[in-house]
């Protein structure tokens, strides 16, 4: 029989070492970034806590804990938001920090960070982010920071930080201080109207020497504002500067595969012509007198992203992303505080190549019979999914009996899903069976490898099980004991 028997692409140790500070701003609104790759530019997480997809409605807002304890100026946030199926938008960031237009307010931002917990809100009328990703984690100090700075409304400030070397090397990560309300956010972040009034903050006129905040005039969020720039090395994929006509969206190719879930996505919009250069006015959608301004990301897949420019617009004449691939999987939730280095592995009976899809009834599905070397904790289920949609998680073992209470997982991914099992805390020393069942008729179709099986696959009816002559795409991720 054939085993594969696959490393995963991480320890602990190497994960702090590799991951990355958030934001930039065409993903993470008024984050930190930083680079994967190994090198001077590396910023470590120290402390890493993922929220997953979460389901948000509109005019709510959600409190998410973290735990992450000490100095929450310092963490890095990364907030993305899914235009769940059937939407058009997929992983987006389109009025990123709110957006208002005839009276109506659509978009997320974040607020209220602390040392335990951080809130997102989701505008009433927001039809964009039906879930959204929250990461916040601890990197390493930035190449400059500005600390919490003062600043007036309806006034710019300069900030010297005298870098040098090329600007377009740089990431910038920009947050708001409210200090008399919602503390530490990015709510109106790249500025919003709504009355004839102005709030939020931005920056623009990035050179090798300075930076130029400037906060609106009506605005109560931003107090104070505080920029870091990181120097990251370089990312697996650079679009360089891209032209973009006012109310068109351009489609890059990365082709970078993968589960685009774990990017880094950043981005940089530049103003030729009118005199503020690189900036963040507008991100996510600016509306005023009727005219929309701005650019955004949407569309985020394995292979593309898009983005697109408001018909109004006159500060980003051209576009410019940046995608780093994570070298390791983060499989959420997760929280990583400087634990000793643990190494995963991946068992694998199909080869990784789709030859077709198989799905069935509710409360019917697959299974697949994993055989490990040793003793191991299985810490995670991975199963490759087309139209994904939740479903009943099963955990067996050799004798086909529960192992843990079945439960209910958000598949959002076209491809590999991952179920984090960890906390179940279950260490096996021989045959074990990993699968689902259907909570929707047909849907989500299961990929399937119909080279060389391994008959370990195999369909389940409640106490029936019929082996299969194909390997169904599910694998399980061990760490041995």
């Amino acid at each position: 029989m054939r085993k594969i028997i696959v490393l995963a692409a991480l320890a602990i140790a190497a994960l702090l070492v590799t991951s990355v500070a958030s934001g930039v701003w065409f993903t993470s609104v008024g984050g930190d970034a930083a680079s994967l790759a190994e090198g001077n530019g590396n910023l470590r997480a120290n402390a890493l806590w993922s929220s997953g997809w979460v389901d948000i409605a509109t005019d709510t807002a959600k409190t998410l804990t973290h735990n992450l304890g000490g100095n929450p100026d310092d963490y890095a946030v990364d907030l993305w938001f899914l235009d769940a199926p059937p939407g058009d938008y997929g992983i987006n960031e389109r009025c990123a920090g709110g957006l208002e237009a005839g009276g109506k307010f659509y978009g997320v931002y974040w607020q209220n960070l602390t040392d335990k917990t951080i809130e997102v809100f989701r505008h009433r009328d927001d039809t964009l982010a039906d879930k959204v990703h929250v990461n916040v984690w601890q990197p390493d100090p930035p190449a400059w920071d500005s600390g919490w700075v003062d600043i007036a409304t309806g006034t710019a400030v300069t900030l010297p930080h005298n870098l040098g070397g090329d600007v377009d090397d740089y990431i910038v990560g920009l947050w708001f201080k409210d200090t008399e309300g919602m503390g530490i956010n990015t709510r109106c972040y790249g500025g919003l109207e709504a009355g004839g009034k102005f709030y939020g903050a931005g920056w623009e006129n990035l050179t090798d020497a300075t930076i130029n905040v400037f906060r609106y005039r009506d605005d109560i969020f931003a107090d104070q504002v505080r920029v870091r720039i990181f120097i990251p090395d370089p990312p697996h994929y650079d679009s360089g500067w891209v032209d973009i006509a006012p109310g068109t969206a351009v489609t890059l190719t990365h082709n970078l595969g993968g589960n685009p879930n774990l990017y880094v996505v950043r981005g940089w919009q530049k103003d030729t012509d009118g005199g503020i250069g690189i900036n963040h006015r507008f991100l996510g959608g600016f509306e005023a007198g009727g005219k929309f301004f701005g650019t955004n990301w949407q569309s985020l897949t394995d292979t593309t992203i898009s983005v697109f420019r408001f018909p109004d617009d006159w500060v980003a004449d051209q576009v410019r992303v940046r995608i780093w691939k994570r070298e390791f999987k983060v499989y959420l939730p997760i929280v990583l505080k400087n634990y000793a280095p643990i190494v995963e592995t991946e068992i694998a009976y199909d080869d990784g190549a789709v030859e077709t899809t198989d799905s069935w009834e509710t409360g019917k599905g697959f299974a697949v019979r994993f055989s490990p070397t040793g003793q191991v904790k299985v810490v995670r289920a991975r199963y490759y999914l087309q139209d994904p949609r939740p479903i009943a998680v099963h955990f067996w073992d050799a004798n086909r009996n529960d192992l843990i209470a079945p439960f209910t997982a958000n598949t959002t991914q076209e491809g590999w899903n991952d179920v984090d099992l960890s906390p179940y805390n279950v260490t096996v020393s021989g045959d074990f069976y990993l699968g689902f069942f259907h909570l929707e008729d047909y849907r989500p179709t299961l990929g399937v490898d119909t080279s060389s099986p391994d008959g370990r696959s195999f369909e389940v009816d409640g106490a029936y099980w019929e082996q299969q002559s194909s390997d169904y795409m599910i694998r399980a991720v061990v760490v041995q004991q």
